[in-house]
């Protein structure tokens, strides 16, 4: 499953809160929100690398790298993992 071994710890979640939980929470610009499944669904349909692309290019409303210029690849697959609901742990 896509981001499943994507590690979330405190130093994610902290990047997380100061980077994307401003769209993710609330879904503003139509960001997908933290938990909604069949919303994540649709998106993880595309596969990982798009969405890591996405991210990283940014994508309508999303900026590139979404604001976290301190984060890396593992960090947004840990976030995207939280958000989607597919992170093991």
């Amino acid at each position: 499953m896509f981001f499943a071994n994507a590690v979330v710890d405190e130093e994610v979640m902290g990047k997380f809160a100061r980077s994307c939980a401003l769209c993710h929470v609330s879904g503003v610009a139509d960001a997908p929100i933290v938990g909604d499944i069949e919303e994540w669904r649709s998106r993880l349909g595309q596969g990982e690398a798009i969405i890591i692309r996405n991210v990283l290019e940014g994508i309508n409303s999303m900026p590139p790298l979404g604001y976290c210029m301190s984060c890396e690849v593992d960090d947004f697959r840990a976030m995207i993992g939280f958000m989607a609901g597919t992170n093991s742990q």
